[in-house]
């Protein structure tokens, strides 16, 4: 039995003593609670690929809300109950980097010549804690498309605050990445060693992260949203040869219809 049939089996179980009356996991703290929301986003971030230049990019941004299903993050999410402050769910999304597109890279003479590193699907499962100060999360999930059959633990937590009209959201975490994802992404054989780089055999990495996102409603359907946070990385990743940074920064600004 795989690693991916364990995890649905037993959160699929779970959900057979939950209580019928559960929160809706799809709103974080300082969310809006509209079914649908559509916009865009502006954001910079660190790129901690050898030779490669901080990027800035334009994307669209959607959040459905629904009770049960939900996507959130570009993650696709099915709630399966809760039980008094605790829920939980099913959980899935896509898994790659730069490295995932040889045309994104092969002008980069630090990282020409490296293999591919294919895009797969991880899913596993959620559990929140939720309260008046905040929501805790733990997600773990697992390789679906048996690319590098690795593993992904987060464990954060996100106050719920406000400012005035401001939703102000500070949160902080954990990532922990197995050794077999670490590897893929990060990692370089021997037959990918040059003078650039040498051969980098990847071991699990706990990564630390913490920022804060505000959310301003505009009016009763436009809202603004602002992020800037960072994440620590571990050594199993910044210690790689194609790796040239030890900590990845990010920001953001985006404004969202509400339906």
């Amino acid at each position: 039995m795989t690693t991916a049939t364990t995890f649905v089996q037993l959160a699929i179980a779970s959900s057979l003593i939950a209580t019928t009356a559960f929160a809706n996991d799809a709103i974080d703290p300082g969310d809006s609670d509209s079914r649908w929301v559509a916009g865009g986003v502006i954001g910079g971030f660190t790129n901690v690929y050898a030779g490669e230049d901080n990027e800035s990019t334009f994307f669209p941004a959607f959040q459905y809300n629904g009770e049960r299903f939900f996507v959130k993050n570009g993650s696709l999410n099915f709630a399966l109950g809760s039980q008094g402050e605790f829920s939980y769910g099913l959980t899935a999304s896509p898994s790659g980097t730069l490295l995932s597109d040889e045309s994104e890279y092969k002008d980069n003479e630090k990282l020409a010549g490296l293999v591919e590193r294919d895009f797969t699907m991880e899913g596993g499962f959620y559990v929140y804690h939720t309260t008046d100060k905040g929501r805790m999360k733990f997600i773990l999930n697992t390789d679906l498309g048996s690319k590098h059959e690795g593993q992904t633990a987060l464990l954060s937590y996100t106050f719920d605050l406000r400012a005035g009209d401001w939703y102000v959201n500070p949160y902080v975490g954990a990532e922990w990445v197995s050794g077999n994802k670490a590897d893929h992404y990060f990692g370089v054989s021997e037959a990918e060693a040059n003078e650039f780089r040498e051969a980098y055999k990847a071991d699990s990495s706990l990564n630390l992260f913490a920022g804060v996102r505000g959310r301003y409603e505009l009016t009763d359907h436009w809202d603004v949203n602002l992020n800037a946070g960072f994440v620590a990385l571990g050594d199993g990743i910044k210690d790689s040869s194609i790796v040239d940074e030890d900590f990845a920064y990010h920001t953001s600004v985006g404004i969202n219809y509400n339906f």
